[in-house]
């Protein structure tokens, strides 16, 4: 039998940090690709779109009920999913990849604990999100697409939310006897339609919009993240910070916007995120098996980051923290990321130069993979690059941010940091990194019963497929900055990781600034000040998505500067030379073509 006390102390050392960026997945074949693509069963891949992580959006009768906030059409309608770039479910015109159904039970949860009709009990299906919304990847060639699970998704995460909250805004404050009102209330009541329900209906729709525009107001930015980025960190720590209830939590700006991540191999690193914040730490269960309570941690931070809920207490104890976080779906996912392959490059795209490849492998191996090596064991370090000005010059505000970004404690003064042991504890304000280790750790004990059964699950050799449910303040960037770069944070630096599959991971560096791996091995200073995106049109000659205006869906525009001459923070792309400037033409196609093999 798995031993209930060993499992308890290995959630008492669970990592710190989770992202949306980092969460687990799975992949298989896409219909173009054909079978083996990426080693995964169609069976696999339907529950990587729709398996439940413990989200809570919406009601899902009111999701689908709503509209568009200035038209009478579906909120959720393929115009709109297009426009997100999300991407429809096969064989489903409902929901797309990506938004679920979750089931919980919201007894002890706080802000998705609505009532919305006479009688309702606490377990009405929700819409969330899960991994597959932000790292599932689609590229078209030649008028044919290709599924890439596990890829970086072009997913318009900010536009999705904001869209989200004016549909919500303008349902309540359509009047009652409006057309619009009535719409809505008659397809999220159906058969409970009646004017007490309609206003129970109001309230709590109301109630909804409220704790979202509290969320969108410590998220605020001006930046425009634009397709396949999200501050992820950004969107986590404000969320933690009202989650423990205090009084007037330090709003921090989600201002620096990162790729969505490959995730193929995730299982393989000792530290993830792009700067290493995040750990995979194992439990052997015997033989090949274990669990991996680092990505356990991880994930549930990624869950209460995109929309989950969870009631922060004073001293929760033992009993730990009440969460909406489905930890032993968590572990099913883990438990299948294993066999997630890295895609091979299409022969649709061109056979590779055997002569060009050779070539670029040995210039690989001079330059390159002291960095970028991939190592045969099972358990890879992880290469951190420090992040020294002049020197590695990459956009630093993710790193910057997340060492020192601070809130009020509330619920959690008092507490030990970490939730385990009697160590340091908690004053009134501290760095939000060190709240969400505290607050997971929380919500992990909570979820205790759920860890342990599925590890005794795992350790007999079953577990079982992931469940599916049917005001301006003065600019102190340079202050801040030069002080990130003085700390001497671990966390100051940025993750390389092996390139197998990188020719699908399009666009490049940590924030996604440039278009191309033609582009990357340029000189920084000729790399693109400026680039269209949006676009699923694959080059497989730059290697990256089309950047040219006329081609279809190439709706935004990338800026590393701004139109005064200064650069744009979080959207940088310089860094990452390595000698590339050095290279010449054949050099570098040489080396493209290598890369395009791995």
């Amino acid at each position: 039998m798995v031993d209930r006390v060993f499992v308890l102390k290995a959630l008492a050392t669970i990592s710190t940090a989770a992202t949306i960026a980092a969460c687990t997945s799975y992949s298989n074949a896409s219909p173009q690709a054909g079978a083996g693509w990426q080693n995964w069963s169609a069976q696999q891949q339907s529950a990587w779109y729709s398996a439940t992580q413990g989200s809570r959006l919406m009601p899902l009768a009111w999701l689908l009920a709503l509209e568009q906030p200035d038209a009478a059409k579906p909120f959720l309608g393929p115009d709109t999913i297009a426009q997100w770039r999300l991407l429809p479910r096969p064989n489903s015109d409902r929901l797309p990849i990506g938004l679920v159904v979750d089931d919980n039970d919201d007894s002890n949860l706080a802000n998705s604990k609505l009532r919305w009709f006479a009688g309702q009990g606490p377990k009405e299906k929700w819409v969330g999100m899960n991994c597959s919304a932000c790292h599932t990847a689609e590229l078209t060639y030649q008028g044919k697409a290709m599924r890439v699970d596990g890829g970086p998704a072009l997913f318009d995460f900010q536009t999705f939310v904001e869209d989200l909250d004016a549909a919500v805004r303008a349902t309540v404050n359509a009047p009652d006897g409006s057309e619009k009102w009535d719409r809505f209330a008659k397809a999220a009541l159906a058969d409970k339609d009646s004017a007490g329900n309609r206003t129970l209906l109001r309230a709590a729709l109301a109630k909804l919009l409220a704790w979202e525009d509290r969320v969108e107001a410590m998220n605020k930015t001006p930046l425009r993240y634009g397709y396949g980025r999200v501050d992820a960190f950004g969107h986590i720590f404000n969320k933690v910070s009202l989650f423990t209830g205090a009084a007037t939590p330090t709003r921090n700006p989600a201002d620096a916007p990162v790729s969505y991540p490959h995730i193929w191999d995730i299982h393989r690193f000792d530290k993830l995120q792009w700067n290493g914040i995040a750990q995979n730490q194992r439990l052997s269960l015997g033989g090949d098996r274990y669990l991996d309570y680092g990505a356990l941690g991880r994930n549930a931070g990624e869950v209460l980051g995109v929309f989950g809920d969870i009631t922060v207490t004073p001293n929760g104890g033992l009993g730990g923290y009440k969460s909406s976080i489905q930890a032993d779906n968590l572990i099913r996912l883990e438990t299948q990321l294993v066999s997630l392959k890295a895609p091979a490059w299409p022969t649709s795209f061109g056979a590779l130069d055997a002569a060009k490849v050779a070539a670029g492998k040995a210039l690989f191996a001079a330059d390159c993979l002291s960095c970028h090596k991939k190592d045969p064991g099972e358990f890879q370090k992880a290469a951190m690059i420090p992040l020294k000005p002049g020197v590695n010059a990459t956009d630093p505000w993710m790193a910057c941010n997340a060492i020192t970004y601070k809130s009020a404690t509330g619920n959690l003064q008092g507490t030990t940091k970490g939730y385990i042991g009697s160590g340091e504890k908690f004053g009134a304000e501290a760095p939000v990194a060190e709240m969400l280790e505290t607050t997971v750790k929380g919500a992990l004990i909570g979820k205790k019963g759920q860890i342990i059964g599925q590890t005794a699950k795992v350790f007999f050799g079953g577990g079982g497929a992931p469940r599916v449910v049917t005001e301006e303040a003065p600019d102190m960037r340079p202050l801040v900055l030069d002080a990130c770069y003085k700390s001497g944070s671990p966390h100051m630096a940025y993750k390389a990781r092996p390139l197998d599959g990188i020719w699908a991971t399009a666009p490049f560096l940590h924030n996604g600034s440039v278009p191309t791996l033609y582009d990357l091995l340029l000189p920084a200073a000729q790399r693109p000040k400026a680039f269209m995106m949006g676009t699923r049109e694959y080059d497989p000659v730059k290697v990256g998505y089309r950047t040219e205006a006329a081609s279809p869906g190439n709706s935004f525009r990338y800026a590393t500067v701004a139109a005064d001459g200064f650069p744009i923070p979080g959207n940088g792309s310089e860094g990452h030379d390595y000698g590339v400037g050095k290279l010449t033409e054949p050099q570098r196609q040489a080396l493209l073509e290598y890369l395009k093999s791995l």
